[in-house]
Parts: structure tokens; sequence; C-alpha cells
């Protein structure tokens, strides 16, 4: 049940007049991005924690400019929406190592159903743009290095971010999504879930060249040790090292 919602999620995905639909508006857009979430460390005693609109997180990443430039995360949230009062201290561990942490709030928007296991063109749309809208904010700072964006997801975050069809992510990663044949990258993707996850319901991502099958069942393959050095080990493979 779940492949075939799924598979209607990718049929007309491109259609006429999609760029006017709400999903796309910039207002809206603007609103994910300025609720985004963001994690930044420039140095041991200085760090940024928050949404991008926080006076103190604008404070921290203006005084980036100038140093070395950075890689960065863009993390698509689950369908659930984002959970920032409890983020995995993993992500922090990524910002020590020099990544800046973004993650569009995409239920910032004025209107944002939660359709948890039923996606519809509406909400396909809305993500790609958001992909697409971050990626352009990025690439206008100073200390962004353009060659070393990454693209990451959870659930539904992790679906669309191996199908977003756009350019200009060095690598993505994919937790606890499916993955299929003809969308985003599988060359450069890193795939991560559970075996017996009933989200997953014996789906996976077996065409992506960099995967992982977890023992056990858990959802949230952030919180596996074992996930956590596979996403460590991709990212530093690919000049994610950052300012250390």
């Amino acid at each position: 049940m779940m492949r075939a919602l799924l598979g209607l999620v990718l049929t007309g995905l491109w259609l006429p007049g999609c760029a006017a639909l709400p999903s796309e508006d910039p207002a809206e857009l603007e609103r994910t991005w300025q609720r985004a979430g963001v994690i930044v460390v420039r140095a041991r005693s200085e760090q940024g924690i928050g949404r991008m609109e926080d006076p103190e997180v604008q404070s921290q990443l203006a005084g980036l400019n100038g140093g070395a430039k950075r890689p960065v995360i863009v993390y698509l949230h689950g369908c659930n929406g984002l959970p920032w009062t409890h983020l995995p201290v993993f992500y922090l561990e990524l910002a020590a190592r020099g990544f800046v942490f973004v993650a569009p709030d995409s239920f910032a928007r004025a209107y944002r159903p939660e359709q948890c296991g039923a996606q519809t063109q509406w909400t396909t749309a809305a993500r790609f743009a958001e992909i697409r809208y971050a990626r352009d904010r990025l690439r206008a700072f100073d200390w962004v290095d353009p060659e070393r964006l990454f693209l990451m997801g959870q659930s539904e975050g992790g679906y669309y971010a191996g199908a977003f069809q756009g350019a200009g992510f060095a690598g993505r990663i994919v937790m606890s999504a499916p993955c299929f044949e003809g969308r985003g990258d599988p060359r450069n993707t890193l795939a991560l879930w559970s075996k017996r996850d009933t989200w997953m319901r014996g789906l996976g991502c077996s065409q992506a060249r960099h995967k992982l099958a977890l023992d056990g069942d858990i959802h949230a393959v952030i919180f596996v040790e074992e996930a956590r050095a596979a996403i460590r080990d991709f990212l530093l493979e690919r000049g994610g090292r950052g300012a250390e």
C-alpha cells in the first residue's frame, strides 16, 4: 500500500503551471527560511542555536564572513515537523566539525497540512520548492562553500531529499525513506534505514551507491551509532571537514 502511495507522489510532478501553485508562493517560502533551525559553531565558546530569524543566530552567521568557507547541511524534517526542542547531539557534533546546519521549517507556512503516509502533489511541490529556496539563499552568503552543500532528510524529508532532481548538492543522505529509480542522484547518495521499520514496510534504497540497512525497527536512525558513523564518514570523505 505504501509503495503504491509513494508511487503516486511521483506521478505528474512537473505539470505545466506548477510554479503558480500556492506551495511555491515566495512569501510562504520566505517563512520556511526565516523559521529554519540553525546550528553554527564559530569557536568552542561561540555557537548559535536557534532560528534563522533570531538576532543571535544572525550575528554568529555574520561572524563567519572573511573566514574559511563552510560546508552546509540542508536538513529536511519529517511529516510531523521540525523537532527543534530535542535535536540529536550528533548535529552539534557536525557543527563543531565546521558544518553549518540549516533546517527549513515547512510548517512555518500559513497553510501546511500534516500528511504522514499519504503525500500529495501539493506536498511534493512544497518540499521541492523549499529545497531550491534554501539552496539559492545559501549560495548568496560569503561564508558558504557552494561546492560543499549537502542535502539530508529524515522520513518524509528523506524521501524528498532523495527524489529531488535539482543540482547543487555534493551529496545526499536519505534516512528511513525509500528511493526510486530515475529520481535524484543515487551515485552520490547515502541511504540508511532499519530492516523492520514499520514505516518502510519492506521498502529500501538498494540503488543508492552507499547504503546501510540496520538491524532492528527504529525509525529515527540518527540515534543509532552505526548510522551516525556512516553519515560522518560520508560527509568527511566528500571534503566536508570545514573549519575544524
